[in-house]
C-alpha cells in the first residue's frame, strides 16, 4: 500500500477502526465539526510507511501538512485548544480544572478493562471485576454533578474521551458469559449515562456497535478482523 497523499491543510488521523484511543479523537473531531480524513492502519500487517508516521509505534497520530501530534489525550487537548468552537471543555477555569482533575482519576480506571480485552477473556476475571469496581467513580461523579452527562446537558470533552472504552466493554459483556456491565440497581446513574451515550448522534456516527461486536468475536477466535463489518 503506497502512502496516501496528503490534502494540503486538511487534518488526517491515522487510526485503527476499533482502537478506543483513536475513537476518542474521532469523537472530538466529529463533535467539533472539524473537516478531516481517516487513514486506518492494519496493525498486524503495517504498510512500510507506517514506521515513519507512527512515532511511538501506535495509533492514533494526527497530521496536518508537516505537523504531527501523537498520543490520544494530547491530540484531544490539542484539538480543543486549536479549534475553539464548539467548546467541549468549560470556559470557566475552575470548572475546566475540575474536568481535568476527574480525568486524572478516571482514565486509570479504564486500564483493567483494556487488560481484559488484550487477554481475550483468558484468566482475566480479576481484571473485569477491578474495572466494574473502579467504575464506581463515574457513578459518584454523575451524582455529584447532578447532570445528564459528565459535561452537563449534552456530552462534552470528558464524556467523549472516556466513552470508547465503555463501548468496547458493552461488546465484551455480550460475548463473555462471566462479564456483566453494572446494572441499574448497582450503578443507576452510570447505567443511564451509558444508555444516553450509546444513543448520542456523535457516538453513533463514529462507533458501530455491531462491527465492534464482530471485531471482539474475531479477537476471541485468535485472529483479529480489522475489516469487521465492512
Amino acid at each position: 500500500m503506497a502512502f496516501p497523499a496528503l490534502t494540503p491543510g486538511k487534518i488526517r488521523l491515522y487510526s485503527m477502526r476499533f482502537c478506543p484511543f483513536a475513537q476518542r479523537d474521532l469523537l472530538i473531531l466529529t463533535a467539533k465539526h472539524i473537516d478531516h480524513e481517516v487513514v486506518n492502519i492494519h496493525l498486524e500487517r503495517r504498510p512500510e510507511w507506517a514506521s515513519d508516521v507512527l512515532q511511538n509505534g501506535t495509533v492514533p497520530v494526527l497530521q496536518q501538512d508537516d505537523k504531527r501530534v501523537s498520543g490520544s489525550m494530547v491530540i484531544a487537548e490539542y484539538l480543543e485548544e486549536a479549534y475553539c468552537t464548539p467548546k467541549l471543555l468549560p470556559s470557566d477555569p475552575y470548572l475546566r480544572a475540575l474536568d481535568r482533575s476527574f480525568l486524572e482519576a478516571a482514565l486509570p480506571v479504564l486500564q483493567p478493562l483494556l487488560k481484559f480485552y488484550f487477554k481475550c477473556g483468558s484468566d482475566a476475571d480479576e481484571d473485569w471485576d477491578a474495572f466494574c469496581e473502579k467504575a464506581y467513580i463515574f457513578e459518584q461523579e454523575l451524582g455529584s454533578r447532578k447532570t445528564k452527562y459528565l459535561s452537563g446537558d449534552k456530552p462534552g470533552f470528558v464524556d467523549f474521551v472516556t466513552w470508547p472504552t465503555f463501548a468496547m466493554a458493552q461488546a465484551l459483556s455480550t460475548i463473555y458469559q462471566e462479564t456483566k456491565m453494572p446494572t441499574d440497581e448497582q450503578r443507576p446513574l452510570f447505567s443511564k449515562w451509558c444508555r444516553n451515550m450509546r444513543q448520542d448522534p456523535v457516538v453513533t456516527s463514529v462507533i458501530n456497535e455491531a462491527s465492534t461486536l464482530e471485531f471482539v468475536k474475531s479477537a476471541r477466535r485468535g485472529a483479529r478482523d480489522f475489516n469487521a463489518g465492512l
